[in-house]
């Protein structure tokens, strides 16, 4: 599949054909802010005229009004030409089709579909789809909340116990080695980002306090690194 890029080089065009499908709050919103670039030719598709009228003053694309899992429709609105699509009516088997229509009969290069329920996750990854889940999504930006700010989440894998995390280092966690801090296991570094440089760190290196490490970890593993965290002696929070 080629990327959005390649494709326009190949064809000589300059400009990105996006379909939007879904002219709800969401759909409205992106729409607004892809038209923003003038690169951009954004197309939105919607079964209620009224839907439209959420388009802002500054929306500058075009609208097609129809049902987006409909190949004539899709073809009206540029499919055939399209380098992206975004499904993200108020309907996971809607935007599951309209995805699918687009990357199998048109061979459209980045589709995403909205997904709601997420028990549906699963199946999306074996199908190959690209997704975004509003439930997720806010689930992860709550817990992001409540958590201490020192040690974010940033991936959840639906199965198992590990997350890929966030983590700024503290007074407590200054001169350890990569080594140390890992806990048996437990925690495991990728990436330090220090100074504005982000490097893969060696075993040996060692952490400086204001360090932010991107690390797998298990559950449960906050409460066994909290002192050595920035601002972990002035709060100290449970497991999220």
């Amino acid at each position: 599949m080629r990327g959005l890029a390649q494709r326009r080089i190949d064809e000589g065009n300059t400009e990105v054909h996006i379909i939007v499908g879904g002219c709800g709050q969401l759909g409205a919103a992106i729409a607004e802010r892809l038209s923003d670039d003038a690169d951009n030719d954004v197309v939105v598709v919607d079964f209620h005229p009224d839907a439209f009228d959420r388009l802002g003053s500054a929306f500058n694309g075009e609208t097609v009004l129809g049902d987006v899992t409909d190949r004539d429709v899709l073809e009206q609105a540029g499919v055939t030409r399209a380098d992206a699509l975004l499904a993200v009516t108020r309907f996971d088997n809607a935007n599951l089709m309209a995805v699918q229509v687009a990357e199998r009969l048109y061979d459209v290069p980045r589709v995403v579909a909205r997904l709601f329920n997420p028990h549906r996750e699963t199946v999306y990854r074996k199908l190959g789809i690209r997704y975004v889940s509003g439930t997720g999504v806010l689930a992860k930006l709550f817990l992001n909340e409540f958590r201490d700010a020192s040690f974010r989440q940033h991936l959840d894998f639906p199965h198992g116990d590990v997350e890929i995390s966030e983590l700024t280092i503290g007074s407590g966690g200054h001169g350890l080695t990569v080594a140390d801090f890992e806990l048996d296991g437990k925690l495991r570094v990728a990436a330090i980002s220090r100074g504005g440089r982000v490097f893969i760190p060696d075993p040996t290196d060692r952490l400086e306090r204001t360090d932010i490490v991107a690390a797998a970890t298990r559950r449960g593993v906050f409460r066994k690194v909290a002192r050595l965290l920035d601002a972990a002696d002035e709060r100290r929070l449970g497991d999220a």
